[in-house]
C-alpha cells in the first residue's frame, strides 16, 4: 500500500476550505476533512478509469464483419 499525503500549513487551512468549499460545497453530513479524502479519492478513481478506457481504446481494434451486409 501506498500513502499519498498533502499537506496544507496550519495558517493556511481556513483560507483552502473557503476556497475549496465555494466551488464544490460540502452538504453530505460528514466531517470536511472526511469529505476531502472521499473527493479525492473519488477524483482520482475518476482519472483512472478515463486513463484505462483511452488505453482499451488505443489498443483494441473492433471486430468488423465486412460481410454483413450482402451486395
Amino acid at each position: 500500500m501506498v500513502d499519498i499525503i498533502i499537506k496544507i500549513p496550519n495558517d493556511k487551512v481556513d483560507e483552502f476550505k473557503l476556497g475549496f468549499f465555494k466551488v464544490y460545497p460540502n452538504e453530505s453530513g460528514e466531517t470536511d476533512l472526511k469529505y476531502l479524502k472521499s473527493f479525492i479519492r473519488q477524483d482520482l478513481l475518476n482519472i483512472y478509469i478515463t486513463g484505462k478506457t483511452q488505453i482499451a481504446r488505443e489498443t483494441t481494434a473492433p471486430d468488423i464483419d465486412e460481410g454483413i451486409v450482402e451486395e
